[in-house]
């Protein structure tokens, strides 16, 4: 793949820097022992090239932000919802309500509670379920959508 740099985070807990020096990957890492053990765990039996990694599986924070991380690096990071304002009634940006997801929120339910996104006229939710299946590599059922 051919890429500077991707930065992956969960705000004030786990950063992932990859960067390309000379054709190899550079991976800087601040991090949970969790995200550690992961993303060594996945060195040892793929080895140091990440586009060669298998997508971990599971729910957690350190899975997902490792999952974002080798499908930026493969180029096959599709985001479901682009703008950066996701819900426009309480101005609740598509960021605030990502890291709540990374965080545990794997419900609309839950992700209102947490960021109140989509708690006035509803028009936001189905983005928000969006990027929880998206996040949690789940697919949509269409007649729900």
């Amino acid at each position: 793949m051919n890429y500077k740099s991707i930065v992956v985070e969960l705000d004030g807990c786990d950063r992932l820097e990859l960067t390309q020096e000379a054709g190899k990957d550079r991976l800087q890492v601040v991090g949970c022992a969790k995200l550690l053990q992961l993303l060594h765990r996945l060195k040892v039996q793929s080895g140091n090239e990440i586009s060669q990694w298998p997508l971990p599986e599971g729910s957690s924070h350190e899975i997902l932000l490792v999952r974002e991380l080798i499908l930026k690096a493969t180029d096959q990071w599709s985001h479901p919802y682009v703008h950066e304002e996701l819900c426009h009634c309480r101005a609740i940006s598509t960021r605030i309500v990502d890291q709540a997801i990374l965080l545990g929120a794997h419900t609309p339910e839950v992700v209102t509670r947490r960021t109140s996104a989509s708690s006035a006229c509803g028009t936001c939710r189905p983005d928000v379920e969006k990027i929880i299946a998206y996040r949690l590599n789940k697919k949509i059922d269409p007649a729900a959508a």
